[in-house]
């Protein structure tokens, strides 16, 4: 037996921040592109744009940092508020799956199979 749970940030019924952007912004910073991070995970570049501007929209700062393209080519990383964000994201997520794995032994009886994917 199994117990998941999911977390994810919204704002006004609006989905703000999950798993999906936040694997997107994690592969932004890993390849240093949007272009790449999008293929990366499968999904085409306009649709990774829209998660962009929707996070930035509803957070209400900039998580990325663009460069134009040119002579040596652009690129695009995380800004500090875009990292702390993720770091924040991952420590709440991290949280929820404790309690939950803790909770879910205690009434079950249990040990939970923790599952990273969940």
């Amino acid at each position: 037996m199994r117990v998941k749970s999911k977390v994810w940030l919204e704002r006004k019924g609006e989905l703000i921040f999950g798993e999906g952007k936040s694997k997107l912004l994690k592969a932004i910073e890993a390849t240093g592109s949007i272009n790449r991070a999008s293929f990366k995970l499968g999904i085409s570049f306009r649709h990774a744009w829209s998660h962009i501007t929707a996070i930035e929209e509803r957070m209400g700062f900039k998580i990325i940092e663009r460069t134009k393209g040119g002579r040596c080519g652009g690129g695009s990383r995380l800004t500090p508020l875009g990292r702390g964000l993720i770091k924040r994201f991952d420590c709440l997520k991290d949280a929820v799956n404790n309690f939950t794995d803790h909770k879910f032994k205690e009434i079950f009886g249990v040990k939970a199979r923790y599952n990273k994917n969940r």
